[in-house]
């Protein structure tokens, strides 16, 4: 995909954004990335130019994905959940892209273990099950410290096969990767379900984030997403792609076990109501 906006009259550098499309997610969550990081950068083009946008072909782990991210050739832009070593070596945009839906985290079992999770009334409880995570991800590492008993796999794909084999008994994910991933793995695992119960909220906002030495591209796209903040298409992007997933995750009617995050960098704008989802 390729966009390009050009100014009469005046000569502009053009700003060259390559985004990652990272492959643990499904097409509707990328879809709402593509349509935000297009608005955004329209919205800027009146005060930065004409920009270009494509999508890199290649699917990376997160820690490789790191790699090509700093160098800046094969890519420059993702949306990730934050965790420190990103927030040191790359360009942060402090503004939830998803408004912190993911967040909340629902999880993947075996359908024959619901009753198990519905007898669960505390994070303890919880806590004493067996919980599958990758090991590359920022959020294994704070379940680790929060006490979770927790089994780590390489890859999303390793991790579902883990659990069918029984290695552990939940597999957290954000909304629309456990909807996604359900219908995807189901044909080859008949009793994978989507937990019915429960929700954990670890606050660990998903971010932009630009490669090194890339301060006017992050700039740039940092001032569109304000300006949608402030005339409201912010809200309503998340709302055309999230209201759905929200409504069939059943989150509202969910147990909530929120889980601190100590990892979280004290510049996480969580007194910012405009950027955040709340389900209550």
């Amino acid at each position: 995909m390729l966009a390009l906006l050009g100014w009469q009259g005046v000569a502009w550098a053009v700003d060259i954004y390559t985004l990652d499309m990272n492959s643990s997610k499904s097409s509707f969550s990328d879809s709402h990335v593509l349509r935000l990081v297009t608005a955004a950068l329209d919205a800027s083009s009146a005060k930065y130019g004409p920009y270009a946008f494509r999508v890199a072909p290649m699917r990376m782990e997160r820690d490789r994905l790191l790699q090509e991210m700093i160098k800046g050739e094969l890519v420059n832009l993702s949306g990730q959940v934050t965790s420190q070593e990103w927030e040191q070596k790359l360009l942060p945009i402090r503004i939830p892209i998803d408004k912190g839906i993911s967040c909340y985290r629902i999880s993947l079992i075996d359908s024959r273990n619901q009753d198990l999770f519905n007898a669960v009334r505390s994070l303890d409880q919880l806590k004493a099950l067996t919980l599958g995570a990758g090991r590359q991800w920022s959020l294994t590492t704070t379940y680790k410290q929060a006490g979770f008993n927790v089994v780590e796999g390489s890859t999303s794909a390793g991790l579902h096969s883990m659990l069918a084999a029984g290695r552990f008994q939940y597999f957290p994910r954000a909304i629309d990767e456990a909807i996604y991933e359900q219908e995807a793995y189901q044909p080859n695992f008949p009793t994978l379900i989507v937990e019915r119960s429960f929700a954990l909220y670890v606050p660990s906002p998903r971010y932009f984030f630009l490669g090194g030495g890339q301060k006017r591209l992050a700039q740039r796209l940092e001032y569109g997403m304000q300006m949608l903040i402030a005339d409201g298409r912010f809200d309503h992007l998340f709302h055309e792609f999230y209201d759905g997933l929200i409504e069939k995750a059943g989150l509202r009617k969910r147990r909530i076990f929120r889980v601190d995050n100590p990892l979280l960098s004290p510049q996480t704008p969580l007194s910012n109501k405009a950027y955040w989802y709340t389900p209550y």
